[in-house]
């Protein structure tokens, strides 16, 4: 899976270096939203959602065509909750995730335009935690040291979004489902599958 994951990221890098003109359109912002998250996998077919937080930037380069490059730095929530041994539990997992997608830009009208995009991420665990129903938690190395919390993960983004334009700036909402490739939890083959709900505000540059 990381090696489908790596020749994505590859082949998406070449097809900017390669299609970029000499005059493009650069924006960068900032972005917040929620997640609704659950896991499954070959052994568990699925658990239930658990809402969380994403926060970050990005940077996307339009083309004069409508086309569109867009890389992001997100720290978002993931993870799910199940029952174990009769008690259900909430699992939260913290990333800083890094999305690379292309993007197709269709003009509604000459403030308002539609994106339908895909692309792949890569994301980096920063923090892994349990809850049970009483309120108890602890991190994920305490509560199940026999778990095997993967480092990292690959997942592939894909989604739409509606952008209203100003002068110099932009607000989009964005409707997004990240389907990891790798497992979260390995010897579980668990993976990540989320719902991310985002608004963002970008300014040309």
């Amino acid at each position: 899976m990381r090696r489908i994951g790596r020749s994505l990221l590859g082949a998406l890098t070449v097809g900017v270096v390669w299609t970029a003109p000499a005059h493009g359109q650069l924006s960068l912002g900032v972005a917040a939203g929620a997640t609704s998250s659950e896991m499954g996998g070959r052994l568990i077919t699925s658990t239930g959602s658990d809402w969380g937080v994403l926060l970050g930037g990005y940077g996307s380069y339009r083309l004069q065509s409508n086309l569109a490059f867009q890389i992001e730095a997100n720290w978002v929530q993931k993870g799910g909750s199940g029952t174990v041994e009769e008690s259900r539990v909430d699992l939260s997992l913290d990333y800083v995730e890094l999305p690379f997608t292309a993007q197709l830009v269709v003009g509604l009208s000459p403030t308002w335009d539609w994106n339908l995009y895909g692309g792949i991420a890569l994301a980096f665990k920063t923090g892994c935690g349990l809850s049970d129903d009483s309120g108890e938690s602890a991190s994920c190395d305490v509560a199940v040291p026999a778990w095997s919390i993967e480092s990292s993960e690959w997942a592939v983004p894909f989604g739409t979004s509606f952008s209203h334009r100003f002068t110099r700036s932009s607000v989009t909402a964005d409707f997004r489902y990240s389907y990891g490739l790798s497992a979260a939890v390995d010897n579980l083959d668990l993976k990540n599958r989320s719902w991310q709900f985002i608004i963002r505000w970008g300014f040309e540059v």
